[in-house]
């Protein structure tokens, strides 16, 4: 918040009069009925949830800045402590990574693929993953997606 509680005290005054407790209701012939729509515990109730909601939406829109600047998260302006701020960074889900595959790895996949041993079947990729992970991160989409890329590649090259 902005200290000043100026905030609060709007929410609060557009809340009573919208609905401090009754609503009022057209009735028949200019009549007005109301009807209890919330008790006084349930409106404090949710006073206090949309008070919590403002301060979380707060910070996470200062951690979203902070985040989006550095790359990383930092958090000092806010109220975490040492140990939150650690579980949090850790919780942060974070883009998908590429795959960067070092020069050894893709020496070895050319290989292979000259060899033209076709369309590689599910064992056939758990070994070659296997084999290049010596060299470096990867995975078997890694290995399926590098193979499925080359094939298309080399297929535009042929029809140009």
């Amino acid at each position: 918040m902005d200290g000043s509680g100026g905030g609060e005290r709007r929410k609060r005054t557009r809340m009573e009069k919208m609905n401090s407790e009754d609503i009022a209701m057209g009735g028949v012939g200019g009549r007005v009925s109301t009807a209890k729509v919330m008790t006084n515990e349930q409106i404090e109730i949710l006073r206090e949830q949309i008070s919590i909601y403002a301060t979380l939406t707060e910070q996470l829109a200062a951690m979203h800045k902070s985040t989006s600047r550095s790359g990383t998260m930092t958090t000092s302006s806010s109220s975490y402590g040492g140990n939150e701020q650690q579980q949090c960074h850790q919780n942060m889900i974070t883009a998908r990574q590429r795959w960067n595959p070092t020069a050894m790895q893709v020496q070895i996949l050319e290989d292979l693929f000259k060899q033209g041993n076709g369309t590689l079947i599910k064992g056939k990729i758990k070994e070659i993953t296997l084999e290049l992970s010596q060299h470096g991160e990867i995975s078997e989409t890694n290995v399926y997606n590098w193979f499925q890329n080359r094939r298309a590649r080399c297929k535009r090259k042929q029809q140009r």
